[in-house]
């Protein structure tokens, strides 16, 4: 191979390699105020994910956490990190998922005493892969949810269209509603704020998802008391 095949290779797998990127840029607001801005990333059986709280948030609770999913087929993860920098809470911690044996191990990189095996679900999901997987389902269903060590078996539901005005333009959307049952005994664990409880029994979930072959995540809405969080797009790239 000449050095302009080589040349020319390695310019088509880096080409390739950036059209199957994806990455999506979301606000999470609380009472109409940006509280965090949330980047998310899809490449190569990857997902990384990057929280951050604004600058008016950190006055009440700093937010700066990283997460990061490697998933064979289908969006099962096949391991899922997490490292959480917050106001009084920290965590560093590795979750490996052996589903031949239906068992996960997390690994705490920060406190070995929280090292732990638990079972779960051949088809448990992260709560990042499961809304990756969630976006290319096409009728209801159910799916497994691992929160934090606690597994749930959550509902989702399509219920309906609308048109949204955003950050991207004016879309059709799909709307999914999601409910929660937890199926593990253990009572669910304090967690990072990006995800804390929204797995969770009392609250519903919903995602508008664009209605096309794209997907997209454009807004999510947790209807938690005394008043919901959203979650907006700001931009999306592939």
């Amino acid at each position: 191979m000449n050095c302009k095949t080589k040349l020319f290779f390695i310019l088509f797998i880096i080409t390739f390699f950036n059209l199957q990127a994806e990455k999506i840029y979301l606000s999470i607001r609380y009472l109409g105020l940006k509280v965090a801005n949330i980047v998310m990333e899809d490449t190569e059986n990857k997902i990384s994910i990057y929280g951050q709280s604004t600058a008016l948030a950190n006055i009440a609770a700093k937010l700066d956490n990283y997460y990061f999913v490697e998933y064979d087929s289908d969006y099962l993860p096949i391991k899922y990190s997490k490292k959480i920098v917050q106001k009084n809470y920290f965590e560093d911690r590795i979750t490996y998922y052996n589903r031949e044996n239906s068992i996960a191990k997390m690994i705490s990189f920060l406190d070995s005493s929280k090292d732990c095996k638990y079972k779960i679900k051949p088809s448990t999901r992260d709560f990042f892969s499961s809304l990756f997987f969630l976006r290319n389902q096409e009728k209801s269903g159910e799916l497994w949810v691992d929160a934090n060590q606690i597994i749930w078996k959550v509902k989702y539901e399509f219920i309906g269209e609308e048109t949204i005005n955003c950050a991207i333009g004016k879309v059709d959307a799909r709307i999914v509603k999601i409910t929660c049952e937890k199926y593990s005994d253990e009572n669910p664990k304090r967690s990072d704020m990006l995800t804390n409880n929204l797995v969770n029994e009392k609250n519903v979930l919903y995602f508008w998802f664009t209605d096309d072959e794209r997907r997209i995540p454009i807004k999510a809405k947790y209807s938690m008391k005394p008043f919901p969080v959203i979650w907006k797009i700001e931009s999306y790239e592939k």
